[in-house]
């Protein structure tokens, strides 16, 4: 760096703070070295291939200093050396608050800006299923939203996501801030993509209730619906989560408000409102109801060309016992079952026999039966013993004891 940039380095003192500093390092991965109250604090950035630090910075504190500015600069000139950055993008980055916030106006057609304690619960609980179908999409475009939710998932939920408040004015008004991370260091580096996790989760619930609301239009005068979702188990979760949120509510139109935070990606289109009207609004249980029925629809026809797949497999008419590992599919019961005070059901399970896939359908006793659905739920392989059978248009796996409860029961712990 030149004297001139140095000097606007230093141009930059009276803007910031130390604390704002500090805060700033500390959600970068900087670690607290030592400090000293009211005078100086050291902090260091740790090393990625050993014991110590690839970094590390004084930060004043005591502003009544005869150089204190003159430190302060020096300080945010290593940042700036470090970060690769130019003071107004260092000033950017300081000052951006971490936080994108999530906004929901309520606008009740009554002009009452109040609800009942279940009403508020049922806006909450649907809230939650919109985000939480963001997140897991975020990290997984393909997902359905089944089975056990990853760990970066459940962290983000758990951890990242706060809940503000209520706010009554002319509209009733829930706030929410998802907490945003990225280290930049690696985003100089090339090590990492620069957008973090969170801002994908918020991002991706933007794209899902701008679909969500065109869908809803669409539907208007019967035209058909084109979700733009990936696949109608996406979708239909969205429209149920919605449907809940404004099920008891008299609404006259519903507003998503996002303001994104600055300084976490290059683009544009951050002080975002999506809004519903009544109209659209009306439309929503329809629009489940649609999604429900071609999500059913899809599953049937995934689950009978997976049939077709396993009779194509070469085999002959009744297989020696074999030992099988893979996950569940689905879970039923037949007609005749749901009769029985103490009937299992069939598990439908994916399997790989000499590199070609297919499914295999095994009959469950009751207390087999409840394990399989919850391994389905939480996305768990499976292990079963028997023979393979044709029948019919189905491969069946027949047995004494087929399914390996004993396994299952440690894969869940």
């Amino acid at each position: 760096m030149n004297g001139s940039t140095h000097d606007r380095f230093r141009a930059l003192v009276p803007a910031v703070t130390p604390p704002a500093v500090a805060r700033f390092m500390a959600g970068q991965g900087w670690e607290l070295e030592k400090r000293r109250e009211g005078v100086r604090e050291v902090w260091r950035y740790p090393s990625d291939e050993s014991p110590g630090y690839r970094y590390r910075v004084m930060l004043p504190l005591a502003e009544d200093y005869e150089d204190y500015e003159e430190r302060f600069g020096d300080t945010l000139i290593a940042l700036g050396r470090i970060y690769d950055l130019d003071p107004w993008g260092l000033l950017e980055v300081i000052e951006a608050p971490g936080v994108d916030l999530i906004s929901v106006h309520l606008n009740k057609g009554d002009g009452d800006s109040t609800v009942t304690l279940v009403q508020a619960k049922a806006v909450i609980d649907g809230f939650h299923g919109l985000l939480e179908n963001a997140a897991i999409r975020a990290r997984n475009p393909d997902s359905s939203g089944g089975g056990r939710r990853a760990k970066q998932v459940t962290r983000y939920l758990s951890d990242n996501v706060h809940f503000s408040r209520f706010i009554s004015e002319k509209s009733l008004s829930l706030m929410v801030m998802s907490q945003l991370y990225v280290d930049r260091l690696k985003v100089v580096s090339g090590d990492s993509e620069g957008v973090p996790y969170a801002r994908q989760v918020v991002r991706t619930m933007m794209r899902d209730l701008a679909v969500m609301q065109a869908m809803a239009g669409n539907l208007q005068g019967g035209l058909p619906v084109s979700s733009g979702l990936r696949g109608a188990t996406a979708g239909a979760a969205l429209a149920k989560s919605l449907a809940s949120m404004i099920d008891s509510l008299d609404l006259r139109s519903i507003d998503f408000s996002f303001q994104l935070a600055a300084g976490y990606e290059d683009v544009g289109d951050r002080d975002v409102t999506l809004t519903f009207q009544r109209g659209d609004l009306e439309r929503i249980p329809d629009l489940e109801q649609v999604l429900s029925t071609a999500r059913r629809r899809w599953q049937s026809a995934n689950l009978e060309a997976a049939n077709f797949r396993s009779l194509e497999i070469a085999m002959p008419e009744e297989t020696e016992e074999m030992a099988l590992n893979g996950p569940v599919q689905g879970v039923f019961r037949n007609s005749d079952d749901i009769s029985m005070i103490r009937a299992g059901g069939v598990m439908v399970m994916s399997i790989d026999l000499g590199g070609r896939k297919g499914t295999v359908h095994v009959r469950l006793d009751e207390h087999e039966y409840a394990y399989a659905i919850e391994a389905h739920r939480r996305n768990i392989a499976v292990t079963v013993r028997g023979r393979l059978v044709r029948a019919g248009n189905v491969v069946e796996l027949r047995g004494d004891s087929v399914l390996d409860v004993d396994e299952l029961m440690r894969s869940m712990d």
